[in-house]
């Protein structure tokens, strides 16, 4: 299994110090993307992958243009004006996956985070979480994330943490920070909203509140499956998700997150409007909402 890349231990060294460090590992990132603008044109980009046996064909687009106007999935993953988010989570989103240069806030049951975490990361972006240490990389991994485009950074207080991510936002596609439990002030809030906007990344808060933000992300379980009188595995977990935010209607949805089988390799995510049977596993509803 891929290992994560830590970020060193930055206890014991003042603000500069850790500031510092953070700057030499943004600038050792290998592949790190060039800034994606948000006004880029619309592209059709078909999403099959091209078969390692098969070269591409540098053939240019219509309208003119170089071998470096092909959209490789390596370019894709510089130029796309979003980043994936797993279906059918991906439903309730304005635009389908988390648009580039906006801040959401994700509050509730942790898959919601996990999942895009790995989404993310399996479409080959960058992404660093900060001062998540309930983050399950085992999670991301089962979910098919790729660790090895994660970054853990651990910033000891709250003040760092938001240091840490407007740093992460110069080169990182996707970047998790936790608030700390506080209310950010407008002025602060203001600042790192228009650095991940001027950078074209998604920056996602937990653990607090700041004004601002394009998106509100609130989940709960709300069935589990495999478990029955009180014995058996967790098999299924069904999750009632809303999201809202500026100038975007509400929506809620549900979906069901099924562990793997023998033979199989990663979580599988699925609609579950209703609740009932899930993958050929009884559900049962929750007393309360965890």
């Amino acid at each position: 299994m891929a290992a994560a890349d830590p970020i060193p231990d930055l206890t014991g060294l003042d603000k500069t110090a850790q500031l510092d460090a953070l700057r030499r590992k943004m600038a050792a990132i290998p592949g790190r993307r060039d800034h994606a603008p948000t006004d880029l044109p619309a592209q059709s980009v078909p999403l099959a992958p091209v078969p390692a046996s098969s070269t591409p064909t540098q053939t240019p687009p219509a309208g003119g243009g170089g071998a470096d106007d092909v959209l490789t999935p390596a370019v894709r993953a510089r130029t796309l004006r979003t980043i994936p988010a797993p279906l059918p989570m991906a439903e309730l989103l304005p635009q389908g996956a988390l648009a580039r240069g906006t801040a959401l806030s994700i509050t509730g049951a942790g898959s919601v985070l996990v999942g895009l975490v790995a989404a993310a990361s399996a479409a080959g972006h960058h992404v660093a979480v900060i001062g998540q240490p309930k983050l399950g990389l085992l999670s991301v991994h089962e979910h098919g994330g790729d660790l090895t485009k994660v970054a853990l950074v651990d910033p000891g207080d709250p003040n760092t943490a938001l240091d840490a991510a407007s740093i992460c936002l110069d080169g990182v596609d996707l970047v998790v920070t936790t608030l700390g439990g506080r209310d950010i002030p407008p002025t602060r809030a203001r600042a790192l909203l228009a650095r991940c906007r001027s950078h074209a990344a998604v920056l996602v808060v937990t653990d607090g509140r700041m004004p601002g933000l394009d998106l509100t992300i609130e989940s709960r379980p709300v069935a589990v499956g495999g478990i029955e009188r009180g014995r058996g595995r967790l098999r299924t977990i069904t999750i009632e998700t809303s999201v809202h935010g500026r100038g975007a209607p509400a929506r809620t949805g549900r979906y069901t997150v099924t562990a793997p089988i023998f033979g199989e390799r990663r979580l599988s995510w699925s609609s579950g409007s209703d609740i009932g049977s899930a993958g050929g596993v009884t559900t049962r509803r929750l007393a309360a909402a965890q």
